[in-house]
């Protein structure tokens, strides 16, 4: 199981924060109902999502929004 501590920004609206599994961090993009949606490389099946990055959609729009993600060491112990 990997785990990811990431964050969504979209102007106007407080930062989300959380520690998930990617399916789960899909999920509440699904729910958010960002325009754009999830980045690319989260939605295709054999895709390989990095280890790290930032996601802008829209940079400079008045839809902008970013997405952080970070991939959590195995062995840290994750307390939610």
């Amino acid at each position: 199981m990997t785990i990811y501590a990431w964050t969504i920004k979209v102007p106007g609206r407080q930062d989300v924060k959380h520690v998930t599994e990617l399916s789960e961090l899909c999920d509440f993009l699904r729910v958010m109902a960002l325009p754009g949606g999830a980045p690319p490389e989260f939605v295709t099946l054999d895709a390989e999502v990095s280890d790290h990055g930032t996601y802008i959609h829209n940079k400079g729009s008045k839809d902008e929004w970013s997405l952080t993600w970070t991939k959590v060491d195995g062995e840290t112990e994750v307390i939610d």
